[in-house]
């Protein structure tokens, strides 16, 4: 039979044994530190709360935006529609003297086979074609890498980054979730990746 003091020395035991492996894994374990940038305001922007937010951002720009955007599908027909609208508020600020930098994604069909695999997909040729022809600097990336981001850069200030693209879809059907980030240094860090993207006619 075991003694009560026994007993105690077990748990005792027990006890310290499992104080000791935690503190050696944690020594053992890589910490890397974490940095956060500092920010005035984040605004969630979830779903129909997306498009009047960033309308407004647009409309308000004073000397800079770079959007790069997956997809901005546009319908001739429906040039009332919200991703047309956008799409005109690139136009408008540039039109204003705002520095406007647009790019979109094209790639090779990587997912195909046979000859199709080389077939170039731009998903935004009517959006690419309105703002060329209004004079804006427009572009898309290598068309062997697939360039996803919905990030728009506004004034060094604002970062308007999430799900949403430009299309009917997303701005009317879908569950979207997008983010308004007001903070110069995440709109700094932002650009300073963005910009290295290629860029091509």
């Amino acid at each position: 039979m075991v003694s009560a003091t026994e007993m105690k020395l077990n748990k005792t035991s027990t006890i310290l044994a499992c104080i000791i492996f935690l503190s050696i894994s944690g020594l053992l374990c890589e910490v890397k530190p974490v940095y956060s940038l500092p920010a005035d305001d984040v605004i969630p922007l979830v779903d129909a709360e997306y498009y009047p937010a960033v309308h407004k951002a647009l409309t308000n720009a004073k000397k800079s935006i770079l959007c790069v955007m997956y997809m901005a599908k546009l319908d001739p027909k429906h040039t009332g529609n919200d991703e047309y609208q956008l799409v005109l508020d690139l136009i408008n600020a540039h039109k204003r003297r705002v520095k406007v930098q647009v790019i979109f994604d094209q790639n090779v069909k990587f997912w195909e086979r046979g000859k199709n695999r080389n077939v170039i997909e731009k998903k935004s040729e009517y959006a690419y074609e309105l703002l060329l022809k209004s004079g804006v600097p427009v572009f898309y990336d290598n068309e062997n890498k697939v360039t996803h981001n919905k990030v728009l850069v506004i004034d060094k200030y604002i970062t308007i980054i999430g799900s949403t693209n430009w299309t009917y879809s997303a701005l009317r059907k879908n569950h979207e979730a997008s983010v308004m980030i007001k903070s110069r240094s995440v709109a700094l860090a932002f650009e300073g990746e963005l910009e290295k993207i290629e860029r091509n006619r």
